[in-house]
Protein backbone atom coordinates (compact mmCIF):
# COMPACT_ATOMS: atom_id res chain seq x y z
CA UNK A 1 0.00 0.00 0.00
CA UNK A 2 2.80 2.30 0.98
CA UNK A 3 4.39 2.09 -2.45
CA UNK A 4 0.90 2.56 -4.31
CA UNK A 5 0.79 6.11 -2.20
CA UNK A 6 4.19 6.93 -3.16
CA UNK A 7 3.74 6.14 -6.94
CA UNK A 8 0.42 8.17 -6.71
CA UNK A 9 2.45 10.93 -4.78
CA UNK A 10 5.55 10.49 -7.49
CA UNK A 11 2.29 11.17 -10.27
CA UNK A 12 0.96 13.81 -8.71
CA UNK A 13 4.30 16.20 -8.57
CA UNK A 14 4.98 15.34 -12.06
CA UNK A 15 2.09 16.13 -13.61
CA UNK A 16 2.06 19.38 -12.00
CA UNK A 17 5.33 20.42 -13.33
CA UNK A 18 4.03 19.37 -16.68
CA UNK A 19 1.37 21.55 -16.37
CA UNK A 20 3.66 24.63 -15.31
CA UNK A 21 5.32 24.28 -18.35
CA UNK A 22 1.87 24.78 -20.34
CA UNK A 23 0.17 27.30 -22.12
CA UNK A 24 -0.68 29.68 -20.28
CA UNK A 25 -4.45 29.80 -21.38
CA UNK A 26 -3.92 26.41 -19.71
CA UNK A 27 -5.65 27.92 -16.62
CA UNK A 28 -3.34 26.18 -13.68
CA UNK A 29 -5.39 25.40 -10.73
CA UNK A 30 -3.60 26.54 -7.88
CA UNK A 31 -3.31 29.49 -9.52
CA UNK A 32 -7.71 30.33 -8.44
CA UNK A 33 -6.87 29.58 -4.84
CA UNK A 34 -8.27 32.11 -2.67
CA UNK A 35 -6.09 34.89 -1.92
CA UNK A 36 -6.67 36.73 0.80
CA UNK A 37 -5.53 40.87 1.38
CA UNK A 38 -3.98 41.57 4.69
CA UNK A 39 -5.81 42.46 7.62
CA UNK A 40 -5.51 44.73 10.58
CA UNK A 41 -7.71 43.31 12.72
CA UNK A 42 -5.91 41.06 15.59
CA UNK A 43 -6.57 37.15 14.65
CA UNK A 44 -7.11 36.41 18.44
CA UNK A 45 -10.16 38.28 18.31
CA UNK A 46 -12.05 35.72 16.27
CA UNK A 47 -10.47 32.65 16.21
CA UNK A 48 -11.21 28.55 16.17
CA UNK A 49 -10.05 26.16 18.81
CA UNK A 50 -8.27 23.11 16.47
CA UNK A 51 -9.38 20.98 18.92
CA UNK A 52 -13.37 21.95 19.57
CA UNK A 53 -14.42 23.90 16.62
CA UNK A 54 -17.95 25.46 18.09
CA UNK A 55 -19.38 26.01 14.38
CA UNK A 56 -22.33 27.89 15.25
CA UNK A 57 -20.87 30.64 17.58
CA UNK A 58 -17.72 30.94 15.08
CA UNK A 59 -20.31 31.14 12.08
CA UNK A 60 -21.81 34.17 13.87
CA UNK A 61 -19.47 35.90 15.00
CA UNK A 62 -17.61 36.06 11.26
CA UNK A 63 -21.33 37.13 9.96
CA UNK A 64 -21.38 39.95 12.45
CA UNK A 65 -18.19 40.97 12.36
CA UNK A 66 -17.31 44.02 10.53
CA UNK A 67 -13.75 43.03 9.11
CA UNK A 68 -13.65 42.82 5.57
CA UNK A 69 -10.91 39.91 5.32
CA UNK A 70 -9.11 37.72 8.33
CA UNK A 71 -7.12 34.47 7.43
CA UNK A 72 -5.39 32.27 9.88
CA UNK A 73 -4.89 28.81 10.06
CA UNK A 74 -8.36 27.82 10.89
CA UNK A 75 -10.57 30.62 9.67
CA UNK A 76 -11.00 32.70 6.06
CA UNK A 77 -13.03 35.18 5.74
CA UNK A 78 -13.26 36.85 2.64
CA UNK A 79 -16.31 40.29 2.83
CA UNK A 80 -17.13 42.06 -0.69
CA UNK A 81 -17.87 41.67 -4.15
CA UNK A 82 -16.67 38.01 -4.00
CA UNK A 83 -18.96 36.71 -6.49
CA UNK A 84 -20.61 39.31 -8.06
CA UNK A 85 -19.86 43.43 -8.27
CA UNK A 86 -24.08 43.70 -7.27
CA UNK A 87 -24.14 42.17 -4.67
CA UNK A 88 -21.59 41.76 -1.26
CA UNK A 89 -20.94 38.06 -0.22
CA UNK A 90 -19.31 36.90 3.08
CA UNK A 91 -17.23 34.12 1.80
CA UNK A 92 -16.48 31.70 5.08
CA UNK A 93 -13.80 28.60 5.70
CA UNK A 94 -13.29 27.23 8.88
CA UNK A 95 -11.17 24.34 9.84
CA UNK A 96 -9.90 21.83 12.15
CA UNK A 97 -9.81 18.33 12.89
CA UNK A 98 -13.39 17.76 12.82
CA UNK A 99 -13.86 18.62 9.03
CA UNK A 100 -13.18 21.33 6.78
CA UNK A 101 -16.61 23.84 6.77
CA UNK A 102 -17.78 26.46 3.78
CA UNK A 103 -20.42 29.07 3.97
CA UNK A 104 -21.27 31.96 1.62
CA UNK A 105 -23.46 34.29 2.91
CA UNK A 106 -25.49 37.52 1.26
CA UNK A 107 -25.98 40.95 2.27
CA UNK A 108 -29.97 40.14 0.31
CA UNK A 109 -30.68 39.07 3.79
CA UNK A 110 -28.25 40.75 6.27
CA UNK A 111 -26.06 37.37 6.43
CA UNK A 112 -28.63 35.54 7.91
CA UNK A 113 -29.20 32.21 5.50
CA UNK A 114 -26.57 30.40 4.15
CA UNK A 115 -26.65 30.26 -0.26
CA UNK A 116 -24.01 27.65 0.00
CA UNK A 117 -22.93 25.73 2.91
CA UNK A 118 -20.65 22.29 2.59
CA UNK A 119 -18.48 19.69 4.92
CA UNK A 120 -15.29 18.14 3.99
CA UNK A 121 -13.52 15.74 6.13
CA UNK A 122 -10.33 17.60 7.42
CA UNK A 123 -8.34 14.33 5.16
CA UNK A 124 -10.49 15.27 1.96
CA UNK A 125 -10.29 19.03 1.14
CA UNK A 126 -7.76 20.14 -0.81
CA UNK A 127 -8.42 23.66 -1.59
CA UNK A 128 -10.98 26.20 -2.53
CA UNK A 129 -11.23 28.06 -5.95
CA UNK A 130 -13.00 31.22 -6.87
CA UNK A 131 -13.14 32.10 -10.38
CA UNK A 132 -14.96 32.59 -13.83
CA UNK A 133 -15.63 28.53 -14.28
CA UNK A 134 -17.61 28.36 -17.36
CA UNK A 135 -16.52 31.84 -19.21
CA UNK A 136 -19.79 33.65 -18.54
CA UNK A 137 -17.51 36.27 -16.85
CA UNK A 138 -19.37 35.41 -13.65
CA UNK A 139 -17.28 34.42 -10.54
CA UNK A 140 -18.01 30.41 -9.41
CA UNK A 141 -16.80 28.46 -6.94
CA UNK A 142 -15.24 25.16 -6.90
CA UNK A 143 -13.99 22.93 -4.05
CA UNK A 144 -10.93 20.75 -4.78
CA UNK A 145 -10.89 17.48 -2.81
CA UNK A 146 -9.38 13.69 -2.83
CA UNK A 147 -10.91 10.87 -1.69
CA UNK A 148 -9.82 8.61 1.36
CA UNK A 149 -9.62 5.50 -0.79
CA UNK A 150 -9.17 4.08 -4.13
CA UNK A 151 -6.73 2.66 -6.43
CA UNK A 152 -6.05 5.62 -9.27
CA UNK A 153 -5.73 9.66 -9.99
CA UNK A 154 -8.55 11.54 -8.65
CA UNK A 155 -8.54 14.95 -8.22
CA UNK A 156 -12.08 15.96 -7.77
CA UNK A 157 -13.57 19.39 -8.19
CA UNK A 158 -17.31 20.06 -7.45
CA UNK A 159 -17.83 23.24 -9.33
CA UNK A 160 -20.90 25.59 -8.71
CA UNK A 161 -21.75 28.35 -11.24
CA UNK A 162 -22.90 31.06 -9.45
CA UNK A 163 -26.20 32.96 -11.17
CA UNK A 164 -25.90 36.63 -10.54
CA UNK A 165 -29.73 37.62 -10.97
CA UNK A 166 -31.13 35.10 -8.51
CA UNK A 167 -28.28 35.34 -6.13
CA UNK A 168 -28.01 31.47 -5.72
CA UNK A 169 -25.36 28.67 -6.83
CA UNK A 170 -26.25 25.95 -9.03
CA UNK A 171 -26.30 22.59 -8.45
CA UNK A 172 -23.15 20.30 -7.51
CA UNK A 173 -21.04 19.59 -10.97
CA UNK A 174 -18.47 17.07 -10.37
CA UNK A 175 -15.53 16.79 -12.31
CA UNK A 176 -12.48 14.52 -11.73
CA UNK A 177 -9.02 15.22 -13.33
CA UNK A 178 -10.21 18.47 -15.26
CA UNK A 179 -8.59 21.50 -17.17
CA UNK A 180 -10.03 24.81 -17.19
CA UNK A 181 -10.53 26.85 -20.60
CA UNK A 182 -13.08 29.18 -19.09
CA UNK A 183 -12.14 32.07 -22.20
CA UNK A 184 -13.59 29.20 -24.08
CA UNK A 185 -16.17 27.86 -21.60
CA UNK A 186 -14.46 24.53 -22.06
CA UNK A 187 -13.42 21.79 -19.57
CA UNK A 188 -11.54 18.54 -20.15
CA UNK A 189 -11.81 15.85 -17.46
CA UNK A 190 -9.86 12.35 -17.37
CA UNK A 191 -12.13 9.83 -15.93
CA UNK A 192 -11.08 7.48 -12.69
CA UNK A 193 -9.22 4.56 -13.95
CA UNK A 194 -6.10 2.24 -13.74
CA UNK A 195 -3.24 3.59 -15.74
CA UNK A 196 -3.66 3.96 -19.27
CA UNK A 197 -7.59 2.55 -18.64
CA UNK A 198 -8.69 6.37 -18.70
CA UNK A 199 -10.63 8.08 -21.10
CA UNK A 200 -10.56 11.77 -21.91
CA UNK A 201 -13.53 13.98 -22.25
CA UNK A 202 -14.00 17.41 -23.83
CA UNK A 203 -17.18 19.14 -22.23
CA UNK A 204 -18.43 22.85 -23.22
CA UNK A 205 -20.39 24.70 -20.81
CA UNK A 206 -24.12 26.08 -21.50
CA UNK A 207 -24.75 28.24 -18.48
CA UNK A 208 -24.54 26.31 -15.83
CA UNK A 209 -24.76 22.44 -18.12
CA UNK A 210 -21.89 20.64 -19.52
CA UNK A 211 -21.99 19.57 -22.87
CA UNK A 212 -20.11 16.58 -24.49
CA UNK A 213 -17.95 17.58 -27.27
CA UNK A 214 -15.63 14.43 -27.53
CA UNK A 215 -13.82 11.32 -25.87
CA UNK A 216 -10.39 10.31 -26.39
CA UNK A 217 -9.04 6.70 -25.25
CA UNK A 218 -7.27 4.16 -26.28
CA UNK A 219 -8.15 1.03 -28.13
CA UNK A 220 -7.02 -1.50 -25.74
CA UNK A 221 -4.30 -2.26 -23.78
CA UNK A 222 -2.17 -2.63 -26.51
CA UNK A 223 -2.38 1.47 -26.83
CA UNK A 224 -1.94 0.54 -30.85
CA UNK A 225 -4.23 3.72 -31.59
CA UNK A 226 -6.39 6.95 -29.90
CA UNK A 227 -10.29 6.33 -30.74
CA UNK A 228 -11.72 9.86 -31.32
CA UNK A 229 -15.52 9.75 -30.44
CA UNK A 230 -17.71 12.98 -31.64
CA UNK A 231 -20.51 13.03 -29.98
CA UNK A 232 -21.89 15.75 -31.99
CA UNK A 233 -21.85 14.20 -35.46
CA UNK A 234 -22.18 10.38 -33.53
CA UNK A 235 -18.72 9.31 -35.20
CA UNK A 236 -15.95 7.58 -33.89
CA UNK A 237 -12.22 8.27 -35.81
CA UNK A 238 -8.94 6.06 -35.22
CA UNK A 239 -5.89 8.57 -34.97
CA UNK A 240 -2.68 7.46 -35.24
CA UNK A 241 -0.71 10.32 -33.47
CA UNK A 242 -1.80 12.20 -29.79
CA UNK A 243 -3.47 14.84 -30.41
CA UNK A 244 -1.22 17.72 -29.17
CA UNK A 245 -4.26 19.34 -27.00
CA UNK A 246 -4.19 16.46 -24.98
CA UNK A 247 -0.31 16.29 -23.86
CA UNK A 248 -1.29 19.66 -21.96
CA UNK A 249 -3.99 18.20 -19.64
CA UNK A 250 -3.71 17.02 -16.47
CA UNK A 251 -3.66 13.17 -16.01
CA UNK A 252 -2.00 12.91 -19.21
CA UNK A 253 0.80 10.87 -18.26
CA UNK A 254 -1.71 8.79 -16.05
CA UNK A 255 -3.12 7.94 -19.40
CA UNK A 256 0.01 7.23 -21.51
CA UNK A 257 0.91 4.49 -19.34
CA UNK A 258 0.39 1.34 -20.08
CA UNK A 259 -0.17 -1.86 -18.21
CA UNK A 260 1.07 -4.87 -19.61
CA UNK A 261 -1.74 -7.95 -20.60
CA UNK A 262 -1.29 -11.11 -18.90
CA UNK A 263 0.16 -13.01 -22.05
CA UNK A 264 2.54 -10.23 -22.03
CA UNK A 265 4.24 -10.65 -18.78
Amino acid sequence: MTRVYLFILTMLIWSCNQNQNSSDESLELEKHEVQVPESSEKMDSISVDTDSLNVVETIYKLTRSQEANIENDSVTLLTGQVFSSLISHKYIRLSNFSGTYIYVYSEKDNYQEPIYSERLGWMNFVSDSIFDINGDKIIDLAIHWYPSSGCCLADIYDCYIYDEKTDQFSEKVEIPNPTFYPKRSLTFSMTYGHPGETEFYEFKWTKNKLDTLSSYEWNGRTHEHIILTDYKLGKKTDLNEIPNKLEVLYGFEWFMMRLKNVEEK
